[in-house]
């Protein structure tokens, strides 16, 4: 209830408690406003001048809404909403504390100071201390004197110091003077003024330095800024500084609305080097025109054929070989689809091994129809038209049309598929420079059928329970045979050999190229499942087609081989053995030569986290390779582990790739180390190496390894979280 007008009195009861409310929350001329949340004082010791001020001392804990202060004494002033409280003062929120010998501050506007403070963030994740913290308003601090670390108080391995800091958690928004990073006691990195995000979002501001060495381009130094232009716009500048090459320039800018999506991408250099000007372009936007109305632009460029060798990573070396440029205007109807494609690519040549260059298309216009007909049948109708060009080949228009239609019958033991189409192909061809000649047809009726049973029992297996399944399948195709050796190939080309492609009407992509058949595919394949996760635990399966008549049609000709009675025999193999032992195997083999074609097995050892060993075998006869791959991530002890690969080819007794590596968690900071080599298109080698130090909860100084190592390792796992500052 309200106290009443006496002299001070003193309470000497143990733990009293009290709740006080300003003073002009009780006058009857004060206006109707918000009220303050009260304030309650637990103290041993308490003294009240009514309408005045209160005293607290010995084990004083004040609360108000969600701060909380701890005190040997403190004095609250009703009319000036006025906290002093010392000798030893905590005050905590949200999972902040704060330490000190002497607070002054205001409840209400949440301004004051806290001198010799000692300060932990969310919950002890990040700590450090100061000269004095200066409170500005809710939720906002000023630092003076400051450090601080993620490390616990045993380590102080770094400190982030300032001279004067500024919090504002109302914008999440913070900003230093004057300070140094420190590492192990030793000065690393000074700056005269930083900003930074205090929710981990983005913050306009230069973002930490990358340094790098590679034998390509000597010691190299990016320096990014970050422009947060707005919610959905951002851009990243990255100047860079290359030893033995120069410097260079290069952008990245993004953008998102709800209708449409993209990002351009730029680089370039004066490289002293090569003594060229070289550059990279990366263009793709994506656009909702209408509800169901689409339109993708794609275009990469750069300056030459070498350019990914000397500044890309190994998986842009090996997959950068065609660039596409390409604009795609795309509908989707309800049973229909169509897009209309504009196509072609930069090749980026190798003097060892030269690329053919494709084909543009221009344009491509497809579209695809699905009928309902009823009685179960599945009907479509796919159609295409395209102008293939060229600048050294023949070139022309291709018009083809495919409608189809099938019954899929099935139940819980068995599946039937009928199914019927036509493909009709017409195509008019002229030389490069534009000379008729003249056009060609082809009409291919294609029939097949597609059964299968599955058969299924229950057992055990190295104590657990499983199911086992039988599943024989047959697949009977038919398709005349038609010369195709006039007609030009732009797309088509011969797919490797999979169980996916033992069902497959055409063993060509594209469609210039449809085989004949009257094959026979017979495929069997078994699987066990964990009886009560119903995880697949193993599977194998053989599938080979049988030709009733020798296939004839190929790529570049009539094939003459009129003895050929069987494909190839596929065998696939997989499972989780005991111990974390996993192996997968596959096998592609001539049974008329008796000789393999393809194989590839590869085995897995993951017994716990951060611990995998992979090795692999693999042979093609079809592309003359032959390789041995084993990679590893192990624990050295002590928080160090270690990360390796070497990829060997033992046709060419050279190494394609090696990575070693160590990497250090310390618990607040990790160090990682890795030096990795591997040939480029020209069989020439790059070698990079990668240092990066990471500050938990602050940011990496250095080149990071981990997209090298996750892309050269299976089973590759971080072994270094950062804490979280908020």
């Amino acid at each position: 209830m309200p106290l009443r007008h006496s002299p001070p009195f003193h309470l000497s009861i143990l733990k009293l408690s009290l709740a006080i409310l300003p003073c002009w929350a009780f006058a009857e001329s004060a206006p109707p406003t918000p009220a303050e949340p009260p304030v309650f004082i637990e103290a041993d010791q308490a003294m009240v001048q009514e309408g005045e001020y209160t005293e607290a001392r010995g084990n004083v804990v004040m609360n108000r809404d969600a701060v909380e202060v701890e005190s040997d004494w403190a004095r609250y002033q009703f009319a000036a909403d006025k906290l002093l409280a010392g000798d030893q003062v905590k005050l905590k929120k949200d999972g902040d504390t704060i330490c000190g010998k002497q607070l002054d501050i205001t409840l209400g506007t949440r301004e004051g100071a806290l001198n010799e403070a000692t300060y932990e963030l969310n919950y002890g994740q990040a700590r450090g201390q100061a000269e004095k913290v200066d409170f500005e308003g809710k939720d906002k601090y000023r630092v003076h004197k400051g450090n601080l670390t993620t490390c616990s108080v045993e380590q102080n391995a770094w400190y982030v110091h300032a001279r004067e800091m500024q919090l504002d958690y109302t914008q999440n928004y913070g900003q230093a003077w004057n300070g140094w990073l420190e590492f192990q006691g030793v000065p690393i990195f000074y700056y005269p003024w930083i900003d930074f995000p205090l929710d981990g979002g983005r913050k306009t501001g230069f973002l930490m330095p990358n340094f790098n060495y590679s034998n390509r381009n000597g010691f190299e130094l990016t320096t990014p800024f970050y422009w947060n232009i707005a919610p959905n716009y951002d851009a990243t500048i990255f100047p860079s500084y290359f030893s033995k090459r120069g410097m260079m320039l290069g952008g990245e800018f993004r953008y998102l609305q709800p209708e449409y999506r993209g990002m351009l991408k730029l680089e370039g250099i004066d490289d002293s080097l090569a003594n060229d000007r070289r550059y990279s372009m990366l263009f793709q936007h994506s656009q909702q025109l209408a509800e169901r109305l689409q339109l993708d632009l794609n275009y990469q460029r750069v300056s030459d054929d070498k350019y990914f060798s000397d500044f890309g990573d190994r998986l842009s070396v090996a997959s950068q070989v065609n660039l596409p440029q390409e604009a795609v205007l795309s509908y989707s109807g309800s049973n229909w689809s169509t897009y209309l494609r504009a196509q072609q690519y930069q090749t980026l040549q190798s003097t060892t091994s030269p690329v053919e260059e494709p084909y543009r298309r221009l344009p491509q216009w497809y579209a695809s129809y699905n009928p309902s007909l009823g009685y179960g049948t599945q009907s479509n109708v796919s159609a295409e038209f395209t102008r293939f060009a060229h600048d050294t080949k023949d070139q022309g228009q291709r018009s083809w049309i495919y409608p189809t239609v099938s019954l899929p019958l099935a139940n819980q033991y068995s599946f039937l598929t009928p199914k019927l189409g036509v493909h009709a192909t017409y195509y008019s061809t002229e030389t490069a420079n534009g000379r008729d000649l003249g056009s060609e047809s082809r009409v291919l009726p294609i029939a097949s059928l597609h059964g299968g049973l599955f058969f299924e029992r229950e057992g055990s297996l190295f104590g657990s329970n499983i199911i086992q399944t039988l599943e024989p399948q047959l697949y009977y195709l038919y398709v005349p045979y038609k010369d195709q050796s006039k007609l030009p190939n732009y797309d088509s080309g011969a797919t490797d050999l999979s169980w996916s492609g033992l069902f497959a009407e055409n063993k060509y992509s594209g469609n210039d190229r449809i085989n004949d058949a009257n094959e026979i595919t017979l495929a069997l394949n078994s699987r066990i499942f964990d009886d009560e996760s119903g995880v697949e635990r193993f599977s194998a399966g053989i599938g080979q087609r049988l030709y009733l008549h020798s296939p004839k049609v190929g790529l570049s000709g009539n094939l003459t081989d009129d003895q050929v009675k069987t494909s190839d025999m596929l065998f696939l193999l997989g499972g989780n053995l005991p111990y974390d032992l996993r192996v997968d195997y596959s096998l592609q083999h001539n049974t008329r030569e008796d000789k393999t074609v393809r194989s590839d097995v590869n085995l897995n050892w993951h017994p716990g986290e951060f611990k995998t060993l992979n090795l692999r075998y693999s042979v093609n006869r079809l592309t003359n390779t032959e390789q041995l791959d084993t990679s590893a991530q192990w624990p050295l002890g002590g928080g160090w582990y270690g990360v390796a690969r070497y990829n060997y080819s033992l046709k060419d007794n050279q190494a394609l790739e090696a990575l070693a590596g160590v990497e250090y968690n310390a618990g607040c900071w990790a160090l990682r180390i890795a030096a990795q080599r591997f040939i480029t298109t020209n069989s020439e080698y790059k070698t990079n190496y990668f240092l990066l130090l990471e500050l938990g909860g602050l940011a990496g100084i250095g080149m990071n390894p981990i997209s090298a190592l996750r892309q050269s390792i299976p089973g590759y796992a971080d072994t270094y979280a950062s804490p979280k500052l908020r």
